[in-house]
Parts: C-alpha cells; structure tokens; sequence
C-alpha cells in the first residue's frame, strides 16, 4: 500500500514537469514567432512594379525603387530640398553650385563612391533620354577633391536642385533591371512575381536598418491585400487602401493614412485626328466628365474629379478654372478611339456610361503608352490617358513636356500664347511671380478654344501604417525603414 501511494506521488510529479516543461516550450515558440516576424518587414502595395530600372519613371515604381537608390538631394515632408548623398551643398551664384558628398558611400558591390565617379555617371547618363531634361543644363562637372565638386550650368535655372532629386545615382556598368546596384539602404536578394526580397546594406553610409529583411509585394485586390496583411504580422504599411475601411483597420492596430501625391490624369486630345478639332466633341466630353463620373465612387475614395490642372504651381484645386455650367446633352454621335493603361478595364465601364450618355461611341485599347511607339500612339487614338507627376513640385515640368518637342507630345499641340507664358516663366525666379505665370498657364491649358487635355481626377493616397510605428512617408512614398526600432 506504501509502495503504490509513493508511485502515485512519483508519476504525478512527472506530469506536473512534463506540463511545466510543455508551457515552457510553448511560451518559447510563441516568443520565438514574434521575434521572428519582427526580423522581417513587409510593405504591401497595389500596383505592380514597371521595371526594376530607376530611370523607367512611373509613379508604382518610384516608392520602391527608393530603398535601392538615392538622389544627392531629395525633397522633405516641407517640400524643401535636403541632403542625401550630399552631406553639404550651396549655390556660388544663379549657374555655380557647389557640393560635398559623404566619404563613406558604397554601391552595392562595394564600389566606393567619390566626386571622379559621380562626375563619370553625369557624364553616361547625358545619354539616357528620361534624364536628359534634368541634366541637359549642365555646363560642366568640375571635380575639386576626392568628395566635393561644382556643377556650371549653362543658364540659370530654378529648379535645378529639384531636377537633381529625381536623378538616381546608379551603378551603370551592369543591367539594372536583373541586377540593381545602388546605394540606398537595401540592396536586391531575390524576386518572384509579386514580390522583391531585400535585404539591409551593411555598408549603408548611416544607420542600416535593423531588421533581417524587407519584402515589397504587390497584391492587386484590396479584399485581398487587407486578408494578407492582417494574417501577417510582418506587415508594416498597406498601400491603396481606401477609406472606407478606415474603422476595420483601427480595429486591426493599423491606422489609416494620406499624403499628397501631386499627380493627375486626363485625357490628352489628339490634334493628329479630325475628331480632337471639334469643339462639340470637346464639350461633350468635358460635360460627361464633369456631369456623370463620380471618380471618388470609382476609386473608392482614393481619386476626386478635377477641373484644373494646376494650382499655385503644384496639383491641386485651382479656383481661378471655373467647370463648365450644365448644358443640354448634344444631339451629335461621335465615335471615339481611346487608349488606357493596362488594367484600367474597371475605369472602361464608367466611361462608357458616362460618354455613351453624351453621345461618344467609345473603343478602349488597353496598353501603357512607354510600350509604344509614339507615332502608333498618334496616329490611331482620339484620347490619350495621360498621368502625370511633377516630379520637381512646379508646374514647368508638365509645361515642358507638352509645350516644346517631346516624345510626350503624342497629339502635336501647339499654343503660341502658352508657348510664350512658359519662354517668360523660364528667366523667371521668384516663386510668387512663378505661381502667378502657373496659374495663367494652367487656364490657357483648359481653355475651351484650345485645350491640351479634359482632366479627370487627382489621385488621393491612402496607407494603413501599423499604429505601433511612427512614420511618414516622404511626397514619393519612400517610408524611411531604417528609423524603426524593433
């Protein structure tokens, strides 16, 4: 009887241990878990990537592309330019600058990066055709030291600092869209599909990131990329989500975010084609457009209808453009070839109501404009989807692209009075005398007589950010990953 009784005791104490020992492991594996999901960061967006080649400009590709490259200068939250890979930088006169770069960039392969070098890239990059209009000004690259060097321009010109923010300091002695090399935080492992798998730069010249690896995947469902994010703890930041789902993601510990993205889309009219001279067709779209497209509905909240181009010399509302007061619907039938981006089939459906209700027969092509030849663009579409960024936040650049000859300029427009107002806002420097130009290039712009395009809708962004994280992203997107604290 003693016997049993202390065996009793004895396998009772054992599964007490073996229970202790399982809640050990478990609170083991449940700690482990998270400290995993914790060495990696996911930023999950809605858009596929273009192209892994930074010079391959599109709005999708700039807020990733921004963790492998880097600008000597780039734009803050205040839209003041600030230092990146220039530690110090300042303007001799109107054409002199001058500029000190850090003494401890590296490329991804290690190569170091000094003023011989960048001087080398300007030079290669004269040849690229997306940067010929930001570095076409340049004089002459004039090395004074292993790190510092000035930069001559031909004439002076205001936004050259904002042009050089757009420009990515790459590597080019490789292929860029199978082997990126820049110097920016993270540098390219692997990639899938829908997905780009970075790791941090231990050589990054300021505080690398810390934490094991960043994935960039692209989920075109919203449905989807919410399911996807709230099922993985590693997701840091859901871009494109829409605004009525701003109570389900706070209850999700994520909050929902905008910025201003400074971009806009309408259709460029075609001059190459009978059709874009026909002031009825013209009002006929401006009143479908401005009568029967709800662009907030469409997008869920993410785009609003606009009736100007530009505002104070950045996209924006514009209260000197007035829409155009309610018509009659035209009588007149009117058959239209219009071409879309990729993927815009949903954007289809809404038109054709909206045109078929003011008497426009529309028939979609769906294909980005970069794929094709500009003269096959020409010749066969009455519309043309255009978006547009000003990448330098003033509105000279979209002025550029469409008033001088441009690879842009698919419907040969012309304006001699807007080509004038952009020759004076050229030699003009100061920023309230440049809005005022703006604004009276913006109205030539959507004069009824001769208009450049019929805008559409600006695009509103929305991000959910994981409420634990205070981040902001800069005007391109770019989250600065290396700010996070795990």
């Amino acid at each position: 009887m003693v016997a049993k009784t202390r065996i009793f005791f004895q396998r009772r104490s054992l599964g007490l241990v073996l229970i202790a020992i399982a809640l050990i492991l478990t609170i083991f594996a449940i700690v482990q878990t998270q400290q995993s999901s914790r060495k990696n960061i996911e930023i999950v967006y809605a858009q596929p990537l273009v192209s892994l080649d930074p010079f391959t400009y599109s709005d999708y590709n700039n807020s990733r592309l921004n963790y492998i490259y880097e600008s000597l200068v780039t734009f803050s939250e205040d839209l003041k330019i600030s230092p990146k890979l220039a530690v110090s930088f300042g303007q001799i006169n109107e054409s002199h600058y001058r500029f000190r770069i850090k003494d401890n960039i590296f490329f991804h392969n290690g190569q170091k990066l000094s003023a011989s070098s960048l001087k080398e890239l300007f030079t290669q990059l004269q040849s690229i055709e997306s940067q010929k209009p930001l570095i076409s000004n340049i004089k002459d690259f004039v090395v004074t030291s292993d790190y510092a060097f000035d930069i001559i321009l031909e004439q002076a010109d205001p936004l050259f600092l904002s042009k050089l923010a757009s420009v990515p300091i790459a590597f080019l002695d490789t292929d860029l869209i199978a082997n990126p090399i820049g110097t920016g935080p993270f540098m390219l492992k692997a990639q899938s599909q829908n997905q780009l798998y970075l790791e941090p730069f231990k050589q990054y010249h300021t505080q690398p990131a810390q934490f094991n690896q960043l994935l960039l995947t692209t989920i075109p469902s919203q449905k989807q990329r919410l399911e996807h994010s709230l099922s993985n703890p590693s997701v840091l930041a859901i871009f494109g989500m829409s605004p009525v789902l701003a109570d389900q993601l706070q209850r999700s510990n994520f909050d929902l975010q905008n910025y201003i993205e400074g971009s806009t889309n309408f259709f460029l009219f075609n001059y190459n084609r009978k059709l874009s001279h026909n002031p009825n067709f013209r009002k006929a779209l401006a009143q479908a457009m401005q009568l029967d497209m709800d662009f907030q509905e469409f997008a869920e909240g993410m785009a609003k209808d606009t009736n100007q181009l530009l505002a104070s010399g950045v996209f924006g509302y514009n209260p000197q453009i007035k829409p155009l007061p309610p018509q009659e619907v035209l009588a007149a039938t009117y058959k239209a070839q219009i071409l879309l981006p990729a993927n815009f089939e949903n954007l289809s459906q809404s038109l054709t109501t909206a045109l078929s209700l003011h008497g426009i027969q529309a028939e979609f092509t769906f294909a980005n404009a970069f794929n094709l030849d500009p003269s096959e663009i020409s010749s066969k579409y009455d519309l043309i989807f255009f978006g547009f960024k000003s990448d330098f936040y003033d509105g000279q650049s979209l002025f550029t692209t469409f008033l001088e000859v441009d690879t842009f300029n698919f419907g040969s427009y012309k304006n001699t009075h807007a080509q004038e107002l952009y020759s004076t806002l050229a030699n003009t420097h100061k920023p309230k005398d440049r809005q005022k130009i703006l604004q009276q290039l913006s109205e030539s712009l959507v004069d009824q007589g001769n208009p450049l395009a019929q805008p559409l809708f600006e695009n509103q962004v929305y991000y959910a950010l994981k409420n634990t994280y205070d981040l902001q992203p800069r005007l391109d997107g770019y989250l600065d990953l290396t700010l996070i604290q795990l």
